[in-house]
């Protein structure tokens, strides 16, 4: 056999021996996939083989009990019942108090809010006055050259709001 490339470096041997490997590999592939599918299916019975089998036993203990049983087991299971009962609505007042108690939660917290609310909006008020005075102070400060250094230390509180002691001299 004469050795001739069919592409680049390659030669016919090296494309059977990728075939060859492919296929391969395709098979074991395909195995593995195959076993994994057996084995769902088994666990799979199992799993229904099982379930069948407690059903079967299930059954036949409840007709022994159901055999065993007497009147006066009915009146223990009312007696019991009783107490359950009992359980329940002593939980059910409990969640009504709560439901009490958080309605008037709730109120309050609407009360609060609405405060928060009015005090908010006098303090937005005050806040407006007292700029308003400022202005109008400073506007009597701007009248007396007298008062030029009153005039610009309260400017530069005013507008820059730094305070400076030395000032006001």
């Amino acid at each position: 056999m004469e050795n001739t490339k069919l592409l680049e470096g390659l030669m016919p041997i090296d494309l059977w021996n990728f075939m060859v490997i492919a296929v391969v590999l395709f098979g074991v592939c395909v195995g593995v996939f195959k076993g994994v599918v057996l084995i769902r299916d088994e666990v799979r019975k199992s799993r229904e083989r099982k379930k069948i089998n407690k059903v079967d036993v299930t059954d036949e203990i409840a007709d022994k009990v159901m055999k065993q049983l007497s009147p006066d087991m009915d009146t223990k299971f009312d007696s019991k019942l009783s107490g359950v009962n009992k359980k329940i609505d002593e939980i059910n007042r409990k969640i009504d108090d709560l439901d009490e108690k958080l309605r008037a939660d709730k109120e309050m917290l609407r009360s609060h809010t609405s405060q928060l609310n009015d005090h908010e909006s006098r303090v937005g008020r005050l806040e407006g006055s007292s700029r308003a005075l400022c202005h109008g102070m400073l506007a009597l400060l701007e009248r007396d050259p007298a008062l030029v250094n009153a005039q610009r230390a309260m400017k530069s509180f005013l507008i820059d709001g730094t305070y400076n002691e030395t000032d006001w001299d």
